[in-house]
């Protein structure tokens, strides 16, 4: 398996500091101390080999021994998907940071199951694709988008991804296969609606945009499952023209 890996926001220095949950995660549940090395990643595309100098009860001391940057996989995959109910969007979050998907962004459609508001929430899904990169050994962090519109998310990712190829989750069966769509270098932004369907109104401002409805599967899936099956068949095309 290698060396145990921890998230340092920054790794540029001789000397970091890990404090939090990832301090506890080396002192208390990998039980590692002075003199141990370890692997540190900012999720920016930087590993480092480190040695740990000093481990308190709520700190560690780590003496960065090498580095390496890493560039990010290209095209990028962007998933703009409807909030799931629940910790179902949790359990997303982290099987599409561990796919390699490059952004995910939580849609409101207007058939979006309401989700109360809480201010940890953006916190607290960042938290998770910390766990999952660590654990698939992933380098880079997927962006998490806050909540919002779906008019404002899309206006956002086309001024983010310009050359995008976008796509949208479709139940019809005369929509062309997803695993048969041709893809070019471009990113690729793929829309999933609500378990209760898009609006007449959502249909027709994306196809407006010239959006391309695809069909994933012919069976219904769950908002967190079609998200996961569009994470993991671009991701996997990408990373294999890529070799």
């Amino acid at each position: 398996m290698g060396l145990f890996r921890f998230y340092c926001r920054s790794i540029t220095e001789p000397v970091v500091e890990l404090a939090g949950r990832e301090a506890h995660h080396l002192l208390t549940v990998c039980r590692l101390g002075r003199g141990d090395s370890v692997e540190l990643f900012d999720g920016a595309g930087q590993l480092a080999t480190a040695v740990i100098t000093d481990a308190e009860s709520r700190k560690v001391t780590l003496q960065i021994k090498q580095i390496e940057s890493h560039a990010r996989p290209e095209p990028q995959v962007v998933i703009a998907v409807s909030i799931a109910k629940g910790d179902r969007f949790d359990w997303l979050i982290a099987k599409c940071t561990e796919m390699g998907v490059d952004r995910i962004c939580p849609v409101v459609f207007e058939r979006t199951i309401k989700q109360p508001k809480n201010p940890k929430t953006l916190d607290r899904w960042r938290r998770l694709t910390i766990e999952a990169a660590k654990q698939s050994r992933r380098l880079f962090l997927p962006q998490i988008d806050k909540p919002l519109p779906l008019r404002d998310v899309f206006g956002a990712l086309i001024k983010d991804h310009p050359n995008a190829q976008i796509l949208l989750g479709s139940f019809l069966e005369s929509s062309p296969a997803l695993i048969c769509q041709p893809f070019s270098g471009n990113d690729v932004i793929a829309f999933v609606g609500p378990e209760g369907g898009l609006t007449d109104g959502e249909q027709s401002f994306l196809k407006d945009q010239g959006v391309c409805s695809v069909r994933i599967t012919d069976t219904v899936l769950r908002v967190e499952t079609a998200a996961l099956v569009f994470g993991a068949i671009l991701t996997a095309r990408r990373d294999t023209n890529s070799r």
